[in-house]
């Protein structure tokens, strides 16, 4: 008994998603970027914005960026939750959490002691502003290896 060639072309495809591309021999460098602030009102504390990943992937660095000239302070965190009915959200960030602190306009973090770095398929990620001081606007970043396409 021969499949159609839908159902072979559906399986070849499949198989290709698994496999790395000719010449790569790592897994893909991406980011996940969230602009947080309308540039007008001052940042206030408490849940800013979400998101749903939809690959697996491992965190391996975050980034902070203040760019509309303003210096001041802020401290995030990165909750994680399987999407669902009643997600139940967790930090990911331990005692190593997002800041840009002394009115600075630019963080990074590439150690990221103590954090939960893997992120599974259909997990939400919620970004919650525990204090911030003159920010209107910043971009954080999460760069990431895909671990799949």
């Amino acid at each position: 008994m021969n499949a159609p060639a839908s159902l072979i072309d559906d399986l070849l495809a499949i198989k290709k998603w698994s496999q790395r591309p000719a010449g790569q021999d790592t897994a893909e460098v991406d980011t996940i970027n969230v602009l947080i602030g309308d540039g007008t009102a001052v940042l206030i504390a408490g849940i800013a914005a979400a998101l749903r990943v939809d690959f697996r992937a491992r965190i391996t660095g975050s980034f902070i960026q203040e760019f509309d000239g303003t210096a001041g302070t802020i401290q995030l965190d990165v909750q994680k939750a399987q999407a669902g009915a009643t997600p139940s959200f967790t930090s990911i960030v331990a005692s190593a959490p997002p800041a840009i602190t002394s009115s600075g306009r630019y963080a990074a973090d590439n150690t990221l002691t103590g954090w939960t770095t893997d992120l599974a398929r259909g997990d939400v990620l919620r970004f919650h502003i525990t204090s911030v001081a003159t920010f209107k606007r910043i971009l954080f970043a999460l760069r990431i290896r895909r671990l799949e396409p």
